[in-house]
């Protein structure tokens, strides 16, 4: 089990740094320093709160900047990354924003008839940013949000 929490941690840990050169390293424009326990975790920071710059920051690495599951880190994850772009077509052609967002956030019940998660679990990510419930909640709303504009028809 240890393994396998460990292996979680260098892959979110990768992804995330992969994430940070993908955008620029750019932190939303904004000269705040993070927080050191975000720093801690070895997370990339942006304080933009356009879906696009997120986007680029947390879920790049691994989905790729077009959403179809080929990032730089897709290679290393024993489970290939979701094709963000076909959310909708799953889905008898309606967005699954319910679900998406429960997902990105990662923090409420696991199923564990789905197996482990390889996905970082953002919930806990985006609250060493701003811990409140409305920054969380926004920001995964937000990311949800430009989801949905990826969707292919």
């Amino acid at each position: 089990m240890l393994t396998g929490v460990l292996r979680f941690r260098q892959i979110a840990t990768l992804g995330i740094l992969v994430g940070a050169l993908i955008s620029g390293g750019r932190a939303g424009g904004q000269s705040q320093a993070p927080d050191k326990d975000a720093q801690a975790q070895g997370i990339a920071h942006t304080y933009s709160l356009a879906g696009p710059e997120m986007y680029k920051t947390w879920c790049a690495s691994c989905h790729g900047l077009d959403g179809k599951g080929n990032g730089p880190v897709a290679g290393a994850l024993k489970k290939a990354p979701t094709n963000l772009t076909q959310l909708s077509k799953k889905n008898a052609g309606k967005f699954p924003a319910d679900h998406v967002r429960e997902y990105i956030d990662g923090r409420g019940k696991a199923n564990p008839a789905h197996g482990t998660r390889e996905m970082p679990v953002w919930g806990e990510a985006l609250a060493s940013i701003d811990a409140s419930a409305v920054g969380i909640s926004f920001r995964v709303n937000t990311l949800t949000s430009y989801l949905e504009t990826l969707q292919e028809k």
